[in-house]
């Protein structure tokens, strides 16, 4: 019966919610007007599959703090199980950090911050995607204890359990990520707030078409990009 209501309400979100363009196209936008041939790219927080895959010409580094994942992962060319506040690369050894859905997770955020200054050439970019702490999504995740996440995230969504991770949201606003980056060393480049669609409201058609409504009220009202659902930055190491 659930399956039954999910499909329908995808068919639902598809005929009211359509995307020309989707939040990873997006990021991997920024990504490839960012790199250059020959480049060093890494992964922050890469899992099972990479946002820098399509980085052809790059040399593509992926870490992750799950070996299985890094292990799984055919789309960087070398993989490191590390912690993303403290990396074990050199000082200005790598052109472009990208990192998608990872922030939120981030016990100390400055830290890695810090790390992603450090390792990073002049000039250099850091590419990002983390969930607005003020979207809907975020704030019922917020009340919902972690350990209940994974169960949920797989039957609304098909994600797999090992990919659900605990949440902190330490550096999940617009206002808190200029701050922690601006103190870091890094410039605004570029600053996207983007709505996606409510996957995370397939259990009720009813709901889902309710929450439709909402999030097409807040793409045509640009004061309320605050409460869209996902932040999707580029930053220039200064």
């Amino acid at each position: 019966m659930f399956e039954k209501i999910r499909q329908e309400c995808w068919k639902i979100i598809a005929e009211r919610y359509p995307e020309p363009k989707d939040k990873h196209m997006i990021a991997k936008e920024l990504v490839e007007r960012s790199v250059a041939q020959g480049d060093k790219v890494l992964d922050a927080g890469c899992g099972h599959r990479s946002i820098i895959r399509d980085c052809v010409h790059a040399t593509r580094i992926g870490i992750d703090a799950v070996v299985e994942d890094v292990r799984e992962n055919d789309s960087i060319h070398f993989g490191i199980c590390a912690n993303l506040e403290h990396l074990p690369l050199k000082d200005t050894s790598v052109d472009l950090i990208a990192s998608s859905m990872v922030f939120e997770h981030l016990r100390q955020p400055e830290s890695a911050f810090r790390e992603f200054h450090r390792i990073l050439k002049k000039d250099g970019h850091l590419i990002f995607m983390t969930p607005n702490i003020f979207s809907i999504v975020t704030v019922i995740n917020r009340m919902i204890p972690n350990r209940f996440h994974p169960e949920i995230a797989n039957r609304l969504t098909g994600a797999r359990e090992s990919d659900v991770f605990p949440t902190h949201y330490r550096a999940n606003s617009i206002g808190r990520l200029r701050k922690m980056l601006r103190r870091n060393g890094f410039e605004e480049c570029d600053m996207i707030l983007y709505q996606p669609p409510p996957y995370a409201f397939v259990f009720s058609k009813t709901v889902c078409k309710l929450v439709i409504r909402y999030y097409q009220f807040l793409n045509r009202h640009e004061g309320l990009k605050q409460f869209r659902g996902v932040i999707i930055s580029r930053y220039r190491k200064v």
